[in-house]
């Protein structure tokens, strides 16, 4: 069982969420850049939130599939077919045997999500399998898919995956999803909390002020690294006299440019360039589907409301899981004309 790449895209790879606890000996975390996202879409297709799935970025590949597969889209609005019918993301389909995934251009966003019921096979590296381009490992081969790969798809199917294989026999696409809107507050405003950090002082506190009046836009250096943003210069008070400090997903840093820079999945783990702050972890996942033009405003707040929003952000993603987990086990109770 397994799917075949028949177009690529511009960069599709095998991710998971990511490497925990090497940061400290040079190793970045990789993962999906989007991880809301990645966990709904397993979540859709009854997997555990952190299997292994297709992350894909801008221009979305094709896909064929060998045998009958379960399948969720999330993310970015890439119109999706199944060979020559629409499907709409965020819900459950049944691929089948033959039929071929392809998508159009973008609507709105960078990346999507395609979760595959059972998970993928993968080659795993430092307890997971996201693909690490700069190492060469993890994923398929180390690598970018490209045409003509054929990623094996694990067939030890949950009794949930079972009965849902039987239920959508027939209608092929479940009669339920989330409400692409519940989401649209969370990914497609341009506002960005970003918590002071320790090297706030090297800067100029009218220039610090002066942030949130300023709007910045995503240049065309934007990949798994980072987001490199145009816009008025920021003046630093100390720029060389700035000892290495540690750098994490969302910390925004000023380039030897005098360019700010927030970093992503695939930063390296220290910099000596000054730091402005980090990105309130609840912003994190809509910077990946920011794209080259997406406007960028900050907005500063110190970490006890940071910690308010936090939780309200928490609150906001359980009662989508709570709503996936309740339907899912509605699915369970559906009477079914076959069984797999």
């Amino acid at each position: 069982m397994s799917l075949i790449m028949r177009e690529p895209g511009l960069y599709t790879s095998i991710q998971d969420l990511g490497r925990q606890k090497f940061q400290h000996i040079g190793i970045v975390k990789n993962g999906s850049i989007d991880q809301l996202n990645h966990r709904l879409a397993n979540m859709l297709v009854g997997n555990d939130e952190d299997e292994a799935l297709l992350e894909m970025t801008f221009k979305m590949p094709s896909i064929q599939f060998t045998e009958p597969t379960l399948i969720a889209i999330t993310g970015a609005h890439f119109p999706a077919y199944r060979d020559d019918k629409k499907i709409l993301p965020y819900k459950i389909h049944l691929m089948n045997k033959g039929e071929v995934l392809s998508f159009e251009d973008a609507h709105k966003g960078t990346r999507v999500y395609l979760a595959i019921a059972g998970g993928i096979v993968a080659d795993e590296w430092l307890g997971s399998k996201s693909t690490s381009i700069r190492l060469g490992m993890g994923g398929h081969k180390g690598r970018l898919l490209q045409q003509g790969d054929e990623i094996e798809l694990f067939r030890n199917y949950s009794p949930l995956q079972k009965k849902l294989f039987a239920n959508l026999e027939e209608t092929k696409t479940a009669d339920w999803g989330i409400d692409q809107y519940t989401l649209a507050l969370n990914y497609f405003t341009d506002i960005f909390h970003i918590i002071s950090g320790e090297g706030m002082s090297h800067f100029k506190q009218d220039e610090i002020k002066n942030l949130e009046n300023r709007v910045y836009k995503v240049s065309n250096r934007f990949n798994r690294t980072g987001l490199t943003l145009e816009g008025e210069s920021i003046v630093n008070r100390e720029i060389n006299d700035q000892s290495f400090l540690s750098v994490k997903k969302g910390t925004v840093l000023l380039n030897e440019e005098n360019q700010l820079v927030i970093m992503l999945n695939d930063h390296q783990s220290l910099s000596s360039y000054p730091q402005l702050g980090t990105i309130a972890s609840y912003h994190i996942d809509k910077l990946a589907q920011k794209k080259q033009g997406s406007k960028i405003i900050f907005r500063t707040l110190s970490i006890e409301e940071a910690e308010k929003n936090m939780k309200k952000h928490a609150q906001f993603v359980k009662q989508i899981k709570t709503g996936i987990k309740y339907k899912l086990q509605e699915e369970m109770q559906k009477q079914s004309k076959h069984k797999m």
